[in-house]
């Protein structure tokens, strides 16, 4: 599909949180250690500590392409994670 098309970039978001950990519930925070993070918590909590200091979903993107290019951005799990990211970020 193309970039544009992704469910996470236009469903809505729950309401705002200012701490994207807020948004996560603990079941999804397990299921991300262990599908996106290659059962790294480090590396989960590392991602969403600079993912609490962007502001855009571009700049989400643009980091999460960059340092995760072999998650699968149509993927069930990741539309679970970018739309805790989006009740962070503004468009």
């Amino acid at each position: 599909a193309h970039s544009a098309d992704q469910a996470w970039r236009k469903d809505m978001p729950g309401s705002p949180v200012k701490d994207i950990r807020s948004a996560i519930s603990l079941n999804d925070r397990v299921f991300f250690i262990n599908n996106l993070f290659d059962e790294d918590a480090q590396a989960f909590v590392n991602a969403l500590s600079s993912i609490n200091a962007m502001s855009t979903l571009d700049e989400v993107v643009a980091f999460v392409t960059e340092q995760y290019p072999h998650w699968d951005l149509n993927s069930d799990i990741v539309y679970r994670f970018m739309m805790a990211v989006r009740r962070k970020v503004s468009e």
